[in-house]
């Protein structure tokens, strides 16, 4: 499924709840403490909420049943899964952040030395006891 067509088959959703409460987008966006343009980008699909719990909100005050909530949400998870991708970055193309794989070297500056003291307040490391984090950078 697309990302136009997960997120235009969500809006209608919503669209449908909305007009069937007769509702206004102000008075459905103030009973939700959102403004008027966010409820009225969901509703025309420009846009996708990032959480399913304005959603929620917005299908209790238009009395969905319980199928349409059921319904309504896994319309939302396609369509937030489909905004997800829609910036991702292409296949082989390294994410932002990401080290470089074993045995490539990392330029300069990217990572510490191993060996180096870490400060007295530093975290655990993955894998580390947080008792040997606690002894680390400390003079014995």
């Amino acid at each position: 499924m697309s990302q136009d067509t997960a997120a235009a088959e969500f809006a209608a959703r919503l669209r449908a709840l909305k007009e069937r409460s007769g509702l206004s987008y102000g008075v459905l966006a103030k009973r939700l403490h959102m403004s008027t343009s966010t409820l009225h980008r969901y509703c025309n699909g420009d846009a996708v909420p990032a959480e399913y719990a304005p959603v929620e909100r917005l299908a209790r005050l238009c009395r969905a049943s319980p199928e349409e909530l059921v319904e309504l949400h896994r319309r939302w998870v396609l369509a937030d899964a489909a905004r997800g991708r829609k910036g991702a970055p292409s296949e082989g193309a390294a994410p932002a952040g990401a080290t470089a794989p074993a045995g490539e070297a990392a330029s300069v500056g990217d990572t510490a030395p191993a060996d180096a003291p870490a400060p007295a307040d530093a975290p655990a490391r993955v894998g580390e006891p947080a008792e040997s984090a606690a002894g680390r950078g400390q003079d014995a």
